[in-house]
């Protein structure tokens, strides 16, 4: 008797540990979820993150007074606020996460908010430490009650909820980021007077969640409780991205794309003139470009042997590509560093795109997009150089020269200034059977559109003409200078006359090359090879080394970090948090680079067309001093 009611008394326990048990992110979602942010396992990724080379970078014991001067800042300027506005100290919550951390977006229930394209859903995971998470829910309802701030209370699926009632006076972020410009999911929705904002939240088993819709959190009650509702991992889509990207990342995002472009681009039955028109035009746009056929696009983040890769999909079939897809495809080909790269090229690209061919989708691209743009582009490549020769054709000396090869590479800086940090001298090669030809087509297209400024003028180097043609820039700022010329299989061109005569000296044999960088080659097989016609190298030492230096000596302003003046009320939220980023760092408490250089190493990329869509993945080996 005995016996039989210890193994009862086992079976009861291991009953309930399996309904314990949390389903993943894609079995608690919804099939109909447009966006999820997640990460399955808090733990797992978060000892990922801070075993990665920049997580141990921010914890270097050199970069401990900047580290600590900005973690104040922004507590003060950011934290705070939202605390006190919520009533809550994030720091009750810290090391609650112990399961999947889940970040995601639901279309809206109209009902609930007829002006909202999407609801918000939050989703954690606490695991063992459920009891530490129900007495800091109850805590923050306490007091939001006792500071006498609405709040209600609702059941659903029979679980209570709480309801926080915000007032737009109460945004912490409308406080701390007060020029932003706004998102364009919003711009493209109606405008309604300010409004409350409500967050509902509560406790299932170990989970907290939290969202702007009880809709949204009743669906994920209706899957957790296994009711007849189709999750996300049965959506196709989720389906094809998820097995072979997703599913042993620590870390990842994946956007339904169809649905997100539906939803964005749906003209409502009865919509005003602005409103369903702002919709329709942006529907329309995306037609045009193609993107119409996209499904899904991902991005995930994983550790592999002796370094990291970051890989994002495009989901696009290849017999819905079109537009700018079907454009920028290139051919399957070798894309390694030709010899005369340099070993100190900062960052290098090449992509095999067979540019005939594509010369006439764009041309097509170009008049669905703007036909009074393709018409002066038809002029000038119908016109130009007929003032000497009536009978030359541009157009046809243009395609018969171009190839199947666009290069580009950057060294450093020629100094260390903001301008010329953010415009280091760089090289752009364009493949041709017959490079003389094309620069002198190129020469007299460029002397069509620049007559006001002198037009083209020309130079001898080496035995090689340099053609160099100057244009007007808007405002006070200085004209610029485009040098090309044609030589070995290429025509050269570039801002600055020293990389473009440094690259037709190259041919000299004494200029060490990229490729003969050490393990370059195997770190190309770790994002596919060099075949795919798309591939790049970053040396993330040199670049990072002037740009450390440089904040060292003064903290740029955002005017001068974006390269154009930051007007206030018309910037972007991206650019709005970058100042405030800017704003709340003492670059000054950096330590010497060389202090920290063994965090930096290469990275390279490679980007893959395949039937199903489009790949592109970096690699960054983990640092020799790190290993």
């Amino acid at each position: 008797m005995i016996k039989r009611f210890l193994l009862l008394l086992a079976y009861a326990g291991f009953c309930f540990q399996c309904r314990a048990v949390v389903p993943p992110p894609e079995r608690l979602l919804p099939k109909d979820t447009v966006l999820l942010v997640t990460a399955p396992d808090w733990p797992k990724a978060w000892e990922f993150v801070t075993n990665s080379q920049y997580g141990r970078l921010w914890e270097d014991p050199a970069v401990r007074p900047f580290r600590e001067n900005f973690v104040a800042a922004f507590i003060s300027n950011a934290i705070a606020p939202t605390e006190k506005t919520l009533d809550i100290k994030f720091s009750d919550f810290q090391g609650l996460p112990q399961g999947q951390v889940t970040f995601a977006l639901l279309p809206s229930n109209k009902k609930e908010n007829p002006d909202g394209h999407f609801s918000q859903l939050l989703i954690l995971d606490t695991k063992s430490h459920s009891g530490q998470l129900k007495t800091n829910l109850a805590a923050i309802t306490k007091k939001w009650i006792a500071a006498g701030k609405s709040v209600k209370t609702q059941k659903i699926r029979e679980v209570e909820f709480t309801t926080l009632i915000i007032s737009p006076s109460d945004l912490s972020w409308n406080k701390i980021f007060p020029q932003a410009k706004p998102d364009l999911a919003d711009e493209m929705e109606t405008k309604t007077p300010d409004k409350n904002s409500e967050i509902t939240f509560g406790q299932v088993d170990s989970l907290l969640i939290a969202s702007d819709s009880p809709d949204a959190i009743e669906k994920v009650l209706t899957l957790q409780n296994g009711g007849l509702l189709s999750p996300l991992a049965e959506q196709s889509a989720f389906q094809s991205d998820f097995a072979p990207r997703l599913a042993v990342a620590p870390i990842y995002a994946w956007v339904n794309v169809k649905a997100l472009i539906g939803t964005l681009t749906a003209v409502p039955a009865n919509p005003d003139e602005e409103a369903g028109g702002g919709a329709a035009r942006f529907g329309s746009m995306l037609t045009t470009l193609g993107l119409d056929g996209v499904t899904s696009a991902s991005v995930s983040y994983q550790e592999v042997a002796n370094g990291a890769v970051a890989q994002f999909f495009l989901g696009a079939p290849e017999s819905k590509r079109g537009g700018i897809l079907k454009l920028l495809t290139p051919e399957s080909k070798d894309a390694n560093p030709p010899s005369f790269v340099p070993a100190d090229a900062v960052k290098f690209w090449r992509w095999r795109l067979d540019i005939p061919n594509s010369w006439a989708r764009l041309e097509a691209l170009l008049n669905d997009i703007n036909p009074q743009l393709k018409g002066v582009v038809d002029a000038i490549l119908k016109y130009a150089g007929k003032d000497k020769d009536e009978h030359y054709d541009l157009k046809s000396e243009l395609l018969s020269n171009l190839g199947d090869d666009l290069i580009n590479y950057e060294k450093g800086p020629n100094s260390m200034t903001m301008p010329d940090l953010k415009s280091p001298p760089s090289l752009f090669l364009i493949g041709s059977p017959n490079p003389d030809k094309l620069a002198s087509a190129i020469s007299v297209a460029m002397g069509a559109v620049a007559q006001s400024t002198g037009g083209v003028k020309d130079r001898e180097f080496l035995g090689r003409t340099i053609h160099s043609v100057t244009f007007g820039a808007p405002g006070n700022a200085a004209p610029q200078t485009l040098n090309f010329s044609g030589t070995g299989g290429y025509v050269a061109m570039s801002g600055d006359a020293g990389i473009l005569e440094e690259f037709l000296r190259s041919g000299d044999g004494k200029t060490k090359s990229l490729m003969d960088t050490q393990g370059l080659g195997d770190m190309g097989q770790q994002v596919g090879g060099f075949s795919s016609g798309w591939f790049g190298y970053e040396n993330q030492n040199l670049d990072m080394r002037p740009t450390f230096e440089l904040l060292r000596k003064k903290r740029p302003t955002l005017s001068e970090f974006l390269g154009t003046p930051a007007a206030v009320g018309n910037i972007s939220v991206a650019d709005q948090v970058l100042g405030k980023l800017l704003e709340w760092s003492d670059f000054s408490l950096l330590p010497p680079f060389d202090t920290v250089s063994k965090y930096f190493y290469y990275s390279v990329y490679a980007g893959h067309f395949s039937p199903d869509g489009f790949s592109f993945k970096i690699f960054a080996p983990t640092p020799p001093g790190l290993r």
